[in-house]
C-alpha cells in the first residue's frame, strides 16, 4: 500500500500544475501515488501532460464538478493510508512529505496541514475560525483573536497548534477518518468545504493540527483567478458557499441573522463599488441570482 495518495483537482491550471508535479517528483524516501482529476478543462492540453507525467493517475471528469465532488472521486481511487488534498498552484520543498509523515506517524484522529507561503515568502495563514457571528468580517475576527489570545502573530510563533479549520489547499487526513466523516460535502462546489469538513470532523473527535515548522508555497489565485470569467465565478462561489454553510450548521433565527448580515453587507459593498468597477458589477449580477 502507498503511504500517501496526493489528490489534485485541475481546471485549466496547467502551468502551475506542472511546477507542482515537478516539485512532487523531487520528494524522496516516500512511497506515494499522485492522482490528478481534470475538471473538463476542454483545452486540448491534457494529452500533452499525460505524456510528460506518466507516473500520474489521470482522471478526466466529463464536466467541471467543482472541488468537493472531484476530490471525492480522487479519494475513491486512492490506495494510500493517507490522503493529501493539494491545490495545483502549490510547490513542495524537498523532503517535505517525508518530514510530515514522520511527524504524524504516532498521532491518531487528526487532520493535518502546514504553513503556506506566497510569492513573497509571506505566511498566508491557511487556517481560520469557524464562521459565526463573531467571525463574519475581518474586524470582528481580529477582535475575537485579540480577546482570546489567538492572534495570527502569536500562533505563527508556535511550532504547531490546533485551529478550527485548515485550508483545503493542503489538507492531509487518514483515509479511514475521511470515510468516517463522509468525505467532502458535494453541496459546496468550491470554498467553505474545508471549514465544513473540519467542523464535521469534530463530531467524530477528529481534531486539526497545523505545523508551522513545515511549509509549502501556495501561489494563491493562479487557479481560481486565471481569467475574468473564472475570477467572477470563484468570488461568487465564496459568497454562495458561505450561505450553504450557514444553512447546514445553524438553525432558526441565528442562522437567518447570519445569512442576512453576510448577504446584505456584501450587496451594499458591491452596489457602491459597482459604480466604478466592472468586476463588482459582474459579481453583483451573479449573486443577485442566488
Amino acid at each position: 500500500m502507498n503511504a500517501l495518495s496526493i489528490i489534485i483537482v485541475n481546471y485549466k491550471s496547467w502551468e502551475p500544475l506542472s511546477k507542482c508535479l515537478d516539485s512532487i517528483q523531487n520528494q524522496k524516501n516516500i512511497n506515494l501515488e499522485v492522482i490528478v482529476l481534470d475538471n473538463n478543462s476542454n483545452d486540448n492540453k491534457i494529452d500533452e501532460y499525460k505524456s510528460k507525467y506518466t507516473y500520474i493517475n489521470w482522471i478526466e471528469n466529463v464536466d467541471n464538478y467543482g472541488f468537493s465532488r472531484a476530490c471525492n472521486i480522487g479519494a475513491l481511487n486512492a490506495k494510500g493510508k493517507w490522503l493529501l488534498f493539494l491545490n495545483p498552484d502549490t510547490e513542495i520543498p524537498k523532503n517535505c512529505f517525508e518530514k510530515l509523515l514522520e511527524k504524524t506517524k504516532n498521532i491518531d484522529s487528526t487532520i493535518f496541514s502546514i504553513k503556506q507561503l506566497n510569492e513573497k515568502n509571506k505566511d498566508t495563514h491557511a487556517y481560520g475560525i469557524f464562521l459565526n457571528l463573531y467571525s463574519i468580517n475581518g474586524t470582528l475576527r481580529f477582535l475575537y483573536r485579540l480577546v482570546f489570545g489567538i492572534s495570527k502573530g502569536k500562533l505563527s510563533k508556535k511550532s504547531s497548534f490546533s485551529p478550527d479549520w485548515v485550508s483545503g489547499s493542503f489538507l492531509m487526513i487518514n483515509k479511514d477518518d475521511f470515510i468516517k466523516i463522509g468525505g467532502w460535502d458535494e453541496d459546496f462546489w468550491m470554498y467553505y468545504e474545508d471549514m465544513d469538513i473540519c467542523k464535521r470532523a469534530r463530531e467524530f473527535k477528529i481534531k486539526t493540527l497545523f505545523f508551522n515548522d513545515l511549509y509549502c508555497f501556495h501561489y494563491h489565485g493562479k487557479s481560481s483567478r486565471k481569467d475574468f470569467k473564472i475570477k467572477i465565478t470563484s468570488k461568487a462561489a465564496v459568497i454562495k458557499s458561505s450561505l450553504i454553510y450557514i444553512d447546514k450548521h445553524f438553525d432558526g433565527l441565528y442562522g437567518q441573522l447570519l445569512t442576512f448580515l453576510i448577504l446584505s453587507s456584501k450587496i451594499i459593498e458591491l452596489f457602491v463599488l459597482s459604480i466604478f468597477l466592472k468586476e463588482k458589477r459582474s459579481l453583483l449580477k451573479k449573486i443577485w441570482k442566488f
